[in-house]
């Protein structure tokens, strides 16, 4: 099944989290963009067509409202949404293809200047270090703030601080590898820019 394919039950699944409470297309894609960004992407251009799609098949309602001389459209799942996230839930789950552009990069090293390979993993952990400290912050909100689905969205926090940590330990290991052979070049060509 196609990453597209799956935008619906993403939509489903965020809009069964809020409960009762509807959600704009805009606050769907905030969630998705920070709360979910560390293990799911949607585009614009998934989400909008997404929420149509699911409107025109009764899977979810349309509201409006209008506040501040605004108005908004407003979502909200409906038991015939329930009852196709459900079935989603059960289906087995499809592992996509792993795309990572740096370890496809540190794979080709040898045709770039490792201070190049140096900044890349340095950016890298920059990046999973901001999102280790936005898991940990989610985990102490959610203890603070318990809700009837904490446990589920606990095992998801979890789940992003062990790939943070994991990935964080790896880039410390490949900075120093990295560290060592730049080293080990200078020694063996002193006048090679590094």
């Amino acid at each position: 099944m196609a990453r597209a394919q799956r935008t619906p039950f993403v939509i489903l699944g965020l809009l069964a989290l809020s409960g009762r409470r509807p959600r704009s297309g805009y606050e769907i894609r905030k969630v998705i963009d920070t709360v979910i960004s560390s293990f799911w992407h949607e585009s614009e251009g998934q989400i909008y067509p997404a929420l149509e799609h699911l409107a025109a098949s009764g899977a979810i309602k349309v509201q409006s409202e209008t506040k501040k001389g605004r108005k908004k459209t407003l979502y909200a799942i409906t038991a015939e949404g329930r009852a196709q996230l459900r079935s989603w839930l059960v289906a087995p789950v499809e592992v996509g293809k792993p795309r990572d552009e740096l370890i496809l990069k540190l794979m080709f090293g040898s045709e770039t200047e490792i201070p190049d390979l140096i900044r890349h993993v340095e950016a890298h952990r920059a990046r999973t270090e901001a999102g280790l400290a936005q898991c940990r912050r989610w985990e102490r909100e959610g203890i603070k703030n318990p809700i009837r689905y904490r446990p589920f969205v606990q095992l998801t926090v979890r789940a992003g601080v062990h790939l943070c940590e994991a990935n964080l330990r790896w880039a410390e290991e490949t900075l120093q590898s990295l560290a060592a052979m730049n080293d080990a070049a200078r020694t063996i060509n002193p006048a090679k820019k590094t």
